[in-house]
């Protein structure tokens, strides 16, 4: 896996074996993210379930000034370690369930937060919740959610699905405070 675009593109990340933890993010799907989204050098980003980082070192060789990275599996926060000094990045790395992490990360106002957990994750509802109820997303936040092309979400209260985009076996739906329409 490398980085697609920025001031680190091409460089090449660790990744875990296999794709049972963790399942890295296509380059295509990240190309596309990022051609989707403005990051700049005032952009929060968390990337939620980070797996490898690459997501958030994207971000980061994109321009974005902050970066928080989350991942409960211990291996994956090693290689996300790896990844970031690879790079020469000294960012805030998280070894928590996303519960814990968003409860940490109270208040924190993040102008993207990016959950791309494993295919059997089934607590999104719980996911979107929490980030209402610690505050987490700024006012003109987005939330993205990358899932199988299959997976069908429900309405989550307070939020708003106003984009979804299809790339092979994945998707990415993005989400917006439902007030801010």
């Amino acid at each position: 896996m490398r980085i697609v675009a920025g001031k680190y593109k091409k460089t090449n990340l660790k990744t875990l074996e296999g794709d049972e933890i963790t399942r890295p993010t296509r380059d295509m799907v990240r190309e596309a993210l990022f051609s989707s989204i403005t990051v700049h050098n005032e952009t929060r980003f968390l990337d939620l379930f980070a797996g490898s980082g690459a997501i958030g070192i994207e971000a980061l060789s994109r321009g974005a000034a902050d970066v928080v990275f989350n991942d409960h599996n211990r291996d994956a926060v090693k290689i996300i370690c790896d990844n970031l000094e690879k790079v020469r990045e000294n960012r805030r790395v998280l070894n928590l369930e996303y519960e814990a992490c968003l409860r940490e990360l109270k208040d924190a106002q993040f102008d993207y937060i990016y959950a791309d957990p494993p295919y059997a994750f089934q607590e999104y509802d719980n996911v979107f919740g929490l980030v209402r109820e610690y505050n987490v997303l700024k006012k003109k936040g987005i939330m993205i959610v990358e899932v199988r092309k299959d997976t069908q979400l429900p309405a989550y209260p307070g939020y708003i699905c106003f984009k979804e985009r299809r790339y092979g076996i994945n998707k990415l739906l993005y989400y917006r405070k439902e007030e801010e329409q």
